[in-house]
């Protein structure tokens, strides 16, 4: 460990790069912290519009079918198939 601290004392190049790789892992680290904590607040905002709209259209008088239904029509977060886009691709091509 003295030989560390003592290389890094005497070596100005190896202090540097000791600093901009601690910079570039702190800097990595806060971008993903970031990331998931954005990505959390977003689910919660769209659970809260989501129960939101439900709550107003109780207050409209509408009945648990008619929820469902309209809860159902909603656009869904499920990713998409694109498996068949490159075959239509083709097709239209020729």
């Amino acid at each position: 460990m003295s030989r560390i601290i003592e290389s890094l004392s005497t070596d100005p190049a190896i202090l540097l790069g000791a600093i901009l790789g601690s910079l570039a892992m702190l800097s990595v680290a806060s971008i993903s912290i970031a990331a998931i904590v954005s990505h959390a607040w977003q689910k919660v905002r769209l659970t809260e519009d989501h129960n939101s709209i439900k709550h107003a259209l109780l207050n409209q008088g509408m009945s648990a079918g008619e929820i469902a239904t309209v809860v159902s029509a909603w656009p869904s977060r499920r990713k998409r198939d694109w498996s068949g886009l490159h075959a239509r691709q083709k097709e239209s091509v020729l």
